[in-house]
């Protein structure tokens, strides 16, 4: 029966040595005048960490889906949205920004959240009330969509 036990306890601890270890698909090792930092892409698993200074997602990357859809569009936007995914709030860019656009923010069912005019080349759109999940942010003007983003809410 001690050779049983013993056995099973062995099995069991070295199972736990693999609970650690993560496929990915690239990573390396960064390093600049602030210090070096080693990096992973295609983990799932992450940790965040927050101070006076910012926050931080450390030890792994979160994969998530950006998309940006032209639907008939007569006016072509040079939009950039950043961060995606984001714990908190996003800064919708546009480049040959129109003083007639909106923004409508809605869930993945299709129920509106919220919606505003752009009134300046940089809007920032706070996301910490929403919850976690996938968000569509749909750019328009009063007559055509031009773009559909797809945002990741930490």
């Amino acid at each position: 029966m001690t050779k049983f036990t013993l056995s099973l306890l062995f099995g069991c601890l070295s199972l736990l040595g693999f609970t650690q270890q993560n496929t990915v698909s690239t990573g390396g090792e960064a390093s600049g005048t602030g210090g070096t930092v080693s990096y992973s892409v295609g983990q799932i698993d992450y940790s965040n960490a927050q101070g006076t200074n910012g926050s931080i997602n450390q030890g792994v990357q979160q994969p998530y889906e950006f998309y940006l859809l032209g639907i008939g569009s007569e006016l072509t936007l040079d939009v950039s949205l950043f961060p995606n995914p984001t714990n908190e709030f996003i800064i919708l860019q546009l480049e040959n920004f129109t003083n007639d656009l909106k923004y409508t923010l809605s869930d993945m069912k299709g129920k509106i959240i919220a919606t505003d005019k752009i009134e300046t080349s940089e809007t920032h759109i706070d996301m910490r009330e929403y919850a976690t999940g996938r968000y569509n942010l749909t750019i328009a003007n009063s007559t055509t969509t031009h773009q559909t983003i797809k945002i990741i809410k930490h």
